[in-house]
């Protein structure tokens, strides 16, 4: 069974930005239990490094495969920005799970010097 350009296309943009976002989200977990300039650095050397294979592979496919173009880029750019929304919505509510009192106490109880007077 052979799938039209049109599909084919759509697939592929789809495939391909699913694996961005989970190559991100992916780093991000990580990053999120590194100091704040290490997990900085991470990410955004991170986010270089997946636009550029994303930038490849996109030229890969276009001279490879025979899909229509428009679907592609469309479905790509459609479902890329979704699933941006969807990686910031989640990273969101990770950050603010980690803020919650009881953890918050239990990390400054574990810090906390124990003052003894004698």
């Amino acid at each position: 069974m052979e799938l039209s350009p049109t599909l084919l296309g759509i697939v592929i943009g789809f495939l391909l930005s699913a694996a961005n976002v989970a190559a991100g989200l992916a780093v991000a977990r990580r990053a999120q239990r590194l100091p704040v300039n290490r997990a900085t650095t991470l990410v955004l050397t991170a986010m270089a490094l997946r636009l550029l294979a994303m930038v490849t592979i996109i030229v890969v496919v276009l001279t490879t495969f025979e899909v229509n173009r428009l679907a592609f880029a469309l479905t790509l750019m459609v479902s890329f920005f979704v699933m941006v929304l969807v990686e910031a919505f989640f990273l969101h509510t990770r950050h603010e799970k980690s803020k919650t009192p009881l953890r918050r106490r239990r990390r400054y109880r574990r810090a906390r010097v124990p003052f003894t007077v004698w």
